[in-house]
């Protein structure tokens, strides 16, 4: 009994854990309301009364407006997006009445609803909370299941859907299934692997309406998914009846006992348009969707209507969907042969089947049907993108760190090149048909990670990728003409077109966060391969492949400042269905991870705090050396600093000392900018800040590149003997420029600092434009290297001692 108690009590903190990371993480991604805090503050004795309480150095402050607190949260591996992994312990920190508690599980529940809401109600707070308790227990039951002694891995079809125990890391409620007890739990849920019959259903031809691109009747395609009973007329019509005059319709066999219950479901049986076969032939299993059905010696997969509360969605077939899936079958039959004798390891599964079933001019979503293509051969080696996506809780060796050990055996490599080997040649099968695709044929498929399948090859590297999911088959607005004919005899086509700007950001959050990001998170979190290596061959196959075939999907992932990410949390918090109200779901941005390509370590996350640069200026007879800033050893003074009579009204940094402590705390574990103390002859006499343009507001204001990176620079003597403003400015000048990341410099400094607009200019910065900033008007100002060398040309082979650091 003991021993099941405690399994029990770690399975339940493992359940929190996994759900704590994914509301974290998705409250960031959705609402950005997260930053890096660095250290325990020394002057905010209320944060440091929570913080000292955790070993961890780096928390994340997420700022809950709403509730006018603060949240901080321990992270424990840092990614360079929003798959995060945290501590043990969320602190609430309220200033306004003076408060710190520790936050559990139905605390954060209520503080992200609250913050996701658009009107906070009790009925919603419940519903949501609900909902994570659904998703809590369903962890639960399947991590205990997982515990029991498992074969060696297969990379079966069905192995690769049915062994997710985290599920969907980008919704709230990942493995929330309100509708089914436990025991249906534990009889439909994928991961318990049970066998099911499927029940069938007699319905009469007046009520179905069947669309199909195969050659054959359904009658005839049926028979290729079960053997039909041999005396079903006798045993279920009456005299005046022929089987001709029905369809034989097969239905989930939860969904069966719901359709009886239901008004419409007991009429069209008492009219005799529907009759109840019963359950039998071949058994089924459920897939990672559960509405989606296997069978290995069946090459279809029939995908049923269920009325259950599934993550966000209830689960049905529309009729919406229902075209949208005969219309992707129609697009391959007219368009598709091209594309896929061009990209034959890219293959998009079809559902060339779809019945709709009717009473009374009513469409009866139970009965909608969508027939998938099954290619998939029992000795195929295939595995579900999410599979290697999903964050297991990290004791022992989860499934992603055992995969790539083979790999890296099969292969005779270190599991480091065994990684990065296997996902160079991933992001080579799907980039470039994407691109093809979108580019050519205007089709955008949502290749998320539970859409995507691999086939792998005997050294279980990439082969040929498989998109599924064909009601998700996009296409743009701007590709409607070359469809024209094809519009014209199918009007079914016409629900798949999506304008532009709305799809490339669909495609952003489908393929660029869901599917890449999230894979390069979870390969960075094996510990064996910087997540900044993969994001490195990741832009450089973007690259290529915008300088051959350029495409909007191409300039989008590269040179846009944001990526579009569904607001999954966001919806259900406001009761929005994401399935049959796709229409009304908001796109957040992230930062692009593409950019981090030219993101400089050393003028954002220079390490240690020693001094790393040193200049002797004969002329001024003063050494300038530079170092970044030691918060413990410099707040005082950057306050003293900023308190002057010079400072106050330029920089109006003259906080509390309390506030520049958390200004600082914010800044230097982030990726925006970075603090530097410069000293004159030993003596420190100027605060430089070096900042990320495109992770900063100045972004705003211009087209601003990865490769800007702007400075402020503030002279703290008054004594002009004493300010050396020209060297430090050259200093600084020097240093940004010796980094081989930036391209320009780039500056906003006040308009009403004459001085340091000259003090620019002196050093060849040229004003582009005035900007009207939330706290400052400013003089947007922009400096080449060429500018700068023209000004102090003897500097472009100047001789100065830089110590770049290795970073991790």
């Amino acid at each position: 009994m003991e021993k099941t108690l405690v399994q029990t009590s770690n399975l339940t903190e493992k359940a929190q854990e996994i759900t704590v990371r994914i509301l974290l993480n998705g409250m960031l991604r959705e609402l950005g309301n997260g930053k890096f805090y660095q250290g325990v503050p020394k002057y905010d004795t209320l944060t440091a009364q929570a913080l000292e309480k955790n070993t961890s150095p780096l928390h994340i402050r997420f700022e809950l407006k709403k509730s006018e607190v603060f949240l901080f949260a321990p992270v424990s591996y840092r990614s360079e997006s929003t798959f995060h992994n945290y501590g043990d312990s969320l602190w609430v920190v309220d200033h306004k009445n003076q408060k710190v508690e520790e936050a559990d599980v139905d605390q954060l529940t209520a503080l992200v609803y609250r913050e996701l809401s658009e009107q906070f109600s009790e009925k919603g707070l419940n519903l949501f909370t609900k909902r994570i308790h659904s998703s809590l227990r369903n962890l639960e039951m399947i991590m205990e299941e997982g515990l029991q002694e498992k074969d060696a891995l297969t990379y079966s079809f069905l192995e690769s859907e049915q062994q997710l125990p985290v599920g969907h890391n980008l919704h709230p409620f990942t493995k929330a299934r309100m509708g089914f007890s436990r025991e249906e739990q534990l009889l439909y849920g994928p991961e318990f692997n049970q066998g099911i019959q499927l029940e069938y259903f007699l319905v009469h031809k007046n009520n179905v309406q069947e669309n199909s691109v195969l050659e054959q009747p359904y009658s005839e395609f049926l028979k290729s998914m079960v053997s039909l009973p041999e005396d079903l007329e006798h045993q279920f019509l009456k005299e005046s009846e022929k089987l001709s005059d029905f369809y034989v319709v097969p239905c989930h066999p939860w969904e069966a006992t719901y359709l009886l219950s239901i008004k419409e479901g007991a009429e069209m049986i008492k009219d005799r348009s529907l009759i109840r076969i019963g359950a039998f032939g071949e058994e089924f299993y459920s897939t990672s969707s559960i509405r989606s059905m296997y069978s290995q010696d069946i090459p279809w997969m029939p995908k049923f209507s269920l009325n259950v509360l599934l993550t966000g969605s209830i689960r049905i077939n529309t009729e919406k969907d229902l075209a949208r899936g005969y219309a992707s079958a129609l697009w391959r039959k007219h368009a598709g042969t091209a594309f896929e004798k061009d990209f034959s390891q890219f293959k998009l599964l079809l559902e060339p089947v779809t019945l709709g079933v009717y009473h009374q001019d009513k469409n009866i979503e139970s009965l909608n049907l969508l027939i998938r293509e099954n290619p998939f051969q029992p000795e195929d080696k295939i595995l579900l993108l999410a599979r290697l996506c999903q964050d297991e809780p990290a004791d022992g060796k989860n499934f992603i760190q055992k995969f790539f050990t083979e790999v890296s055996e099969k292969l005779g490599t270190s599991p480091e090149e065994a990684v990065t080997s296997w996902f160079a040649k991933y992001i080579q099968l799907l980039i470039t048909p994407l691109n093809h695709l979108y580019s050519r044929y205007g089709m955008a498929p949502e290749a998320h990670q539970q859409n995507l399948l691999i086939q792998l090859d005997d050294q279980l590297l990439p082969q040929t990728l498989f998109v599924r999911d064909a009601q998700g088959y996009l296409l743009r607005e701007s590709a409607r003409e070359q469809y024209t004919g094809l519009s014209k005899d199918y009007p079914e086509i016409e629900d798949l077109f999506i304008r532009d700007e709305r799809l490339l950001d669909i495609i952003s959050y489908h393929v660029l966060v869901s599917n890449i990001s999230a894979l390069v998170a979870s390969l960075g979190k094996t510990g064996w391969v910087k997540e900044r290596t993969l994001i490195n061959i990741l832009h450089n196959e973007f690259e290529q492949i915008h300088q051959e075939t350029p495409s909007d999907f191409t300039r989008y992932a590269l040179k846009n400042r944001y990526w579009g990410t569904k607001t999954n949390f966001k919806a259900v918090a406001n009761e929005i269905d994401g399935i049959t109200s796709a229409g009304a779901i908001s796109y957040a941005k992230v930062p692009n991870l593409l950019h981090l390509y030219y993101f400089s370590d050393q003028l954002i996350h220079p390490k240690g705090q020693e001094i790393f640069f040193q200049r002797y200026f004969q002329k001024d007879d003063v050494t300038v050396t530079m170092r970044p800033i030691n918060l413990d050893e410099d707040l005082e003074m950057l306050h003293e600093w900023f308190n002057r009579e010079h400072a106050v009204k330029i920089w109006q940094m003259n906080w509390p000392i309390d506030e520049l402590e958390t200004y600082y705390r914010l800044m230097l574990p982030g990726d925006e900018a970075h603090s530097y103390i410069v000293m004159s002859n030993g003596e420190p006499t100027c605060n430089i800040e070096i900042y990320w343009p495109c992770r900063d507001i100045v972004g705003d204001y211009y087209d601003v590149l990865p490769t800007d990176y702007g400075t402020h620079q503030f002279i703290a003597p008054t004594d002009p003997k004493k300010k050396y403003v020209s060297p430090s400015t050259q200093s600084m000048v020097d240093y940004v420029f010796g980094q081989p990341e930036v391209g320009k410099m780039v500056g906003e400094g006040s308009v009403d600092s004459l001085a340091s607009m000259m003090n620019k200019a002196h050093v060849g910065f040229k004003v582009d434009k005035v900007i009207e900033m939330p706290h400052k008007k400013a003089n947007l100002n922009f400096c080449y290297r060429e500018w700068y060398w023209e000004k102090f040309p003897q500097n472009k082979d100047v001789q100065f001692t830089v110590k770049i650091t290795e970073h991790e």
